[in-house]
């Protein structure tokens, strides 16, 4: 029998997803990318939905692949985005193509969801921010507007949770991506009743809920005899896509660290024995969500990298292509602007041509505009550093703790002006990696459920599974202190 152990982690994003073998020697994960795919949503009767059958397919093709390549394969688990769903039937069977958190819908109950359940009321039974992209915004107006729904639905299941019953037949809900819902009582593995009452749902819609790194079935067997795999283990992971990451940030010292998730979206947190439920909390945007292990992240969601991909597309369609290595290339040369924009403004939000929004906003605001594009990419990356540091300084507050040590995770570090300005910004040491943190902490959860890895090793399996990149702060560095 080999001596290696492999398992398959499929990270789904927002716009792409891949299917990740990984192999561990006793010490460290190597990591080798199967397939990858897009991740393109579908329009369809005015509402925006996941392509869901067709993500399904393509799970399925690199699982294919994988088994082919290694036959010695010993699990399988699946980690996504937060909030969004699908309704099964009392057969068992899908309602509707599950939708996309960017619908409008829940807009036009927005309103009556807020009266029968203030937004202040939301954050205390549950932890989580309110955010009508939230799971429970969601479930409401399904409930409102679908008698169909109510008479048909027996189950929902969070995306990863839906791929996993999928794979195995089994619905279980995994508590990490079901601690970004709205729906669990604040720290807990159980439905908040009160929520559910509140707002007349059923709490029979949720199914049994279980921990992060939970062995809950195997391969079904036509599955194993449709793709020529054995009976993998199906692994109810760390499966929310950020919980995942957070299980491979690799501390020091987990007291006096915070961590900044760092893609499209940026996730800036700490760990916590419990929900911090605090009035400042709620007023300062920071949210409650599960960690692998138990504890909880508590954490701001702060809009990342999307404006930097906004802005690289906007110039390819006007014929200029930029990698991003050479858009931080261009900043580089660049002295500071002096200008910064606040990267969750509404007018960022939406696909469009984010350098003329970035000018507007400066214009607006009173600061200087950037002209060329390298002083747009450094007004961008300085704006991301010190939205960082502002939650970092928030998280110091709200939890008595000091910081001295930020983790930064995800394919974010790969810009390494924006490390270095989030150690200038923060006054702190920045430790880069890994870059593939939600795959890597989706094997390491998997590896510890199969009792391969002992979890109190698994930042030791990080480390030696990645390098490592140290920032500093520079003497005398700075950037400009308000938006």
């Amino acid at each position: 029998m080999s001596e290696f152990k492999r398992v398959l982690a499929v990270d789904l994003g927002a716009s792409s997803g891949r299917v990740i073998a990984g192999t561990y020697d006793g010490k460290g994960i190597a990591m080798e990318e199967i397939h990858r795919f897009p991740n393109t949503p579908v329009m369809l009767g005015g509402h925006l939905h996941w392509n869901v059958l067709e993500l399904y397919q393509q799970i399925k093709q690199g699982v294919k692949l994988a088994c082919r390549r290694y036959p010695d394969i010993l699990s399988v688990s699946v980690d996504t985005w937060g909030v969004d769903y699908g309704i099964l039937d009392g057969e068992g069977q899908l309602l509707y193509t599950p939708h996309h958190y960017r619908d409008r819908r829940m807009y036009d109950v927005r309103a009556e969801l807020e009266e029968l359940l203030p937004p202040e009321e939301q954050f205390r039974l549950s932890g989580n921010q309110p955010d009508p992209i939230n799971t429970v915004y969601q479930l409401f107006a399904d409930w409102q507007s679908n008698e169909a729904l109510r008479s048909g639905a027996e189950r929902i299941l969070l995306m990863p949770d839906l791929f996993h019953y999928f794979l195995s037949g089994v619905a279980a809900a995994e508590r990490s991506i079901l601690s970004t819902s709205g729906l669990l009582a604040a720290g807990a593995a159980e439905p908040s009743g009160e929520v559910f009452a509140r707002l007349g749902l059923p709490e029979r819609l949720l199914p049994d809920v279980v921990e992060a790194g939970t062995l809950i079935g195997t391969l079904r067997r036509e599955l194993c005899e449709e793709l020529g795999c054995p009976p993998l283990a199906v692994i109810a992971g760390a499966s929310h896509d950020t919980a995942a990451a957070v299980s491979a940030v690799p501390y020091r010292s987990k007291e006096r660290a915070a961590f900044i998730s760092c893609g499209t979206w940026s996730l800036v947190g700490m760990e916590t024995e419990q929900p911090v439920l605090s009035e400042a909390c709620y007023s300062q945007g920071f949210t409650n969500e599960g960690c692998f292990g138990g504890g909880n992240r508590l954490l701001k969601n702060i809009t990342g990298l999307w404006l930097l991909q906004e802005t690289q597309r906007t110039w390819a369609e006007a014929g200029e292509d930029y990698s991003f290595a050479e858009l931080t290339e261009l900043a580089e040369r660049e002295p500071s602007p002096g200008s910064l924009v606040d990267p969750c403004d509404p007018q960022f939000a939406p696909p469009g041509d984010m350098p003329a929004r970035i000018r507007e906003y400066c214009l607006r605001t009173g600061q200087a505009v950037p002209e060329s594009r390298g002083a747009v990419v450094r007004v961008i990356v300085e704006s991301l550093a010190h939205a960082y540091s502002e939650a970092i300084a928030a998280l110091e507050v709200l939890t008595g703790r000091s910081v001295d040590t930020v983790h930064m995770v995800g394919g974010g570090i790969k810009n390494k002006l924006l490390c270095q300005l989030t150690a200038d910004a923060t006054g702190k040491e920045v430790v880069a990696g890994p870059a593939e943190a939600s795959a890597l902490g989706n094997m390491l959860v998997q590896l510890a459920a199969l009792g391969e890895l002992d979890p109190a090793h698994a930042r030791e399996a990080v480390a030696a599974s990645e390098t490592l990149e140290v920032y500093r702060p520079v003497r005398g560095a700075s950037i400009p202190g308000s938006i």
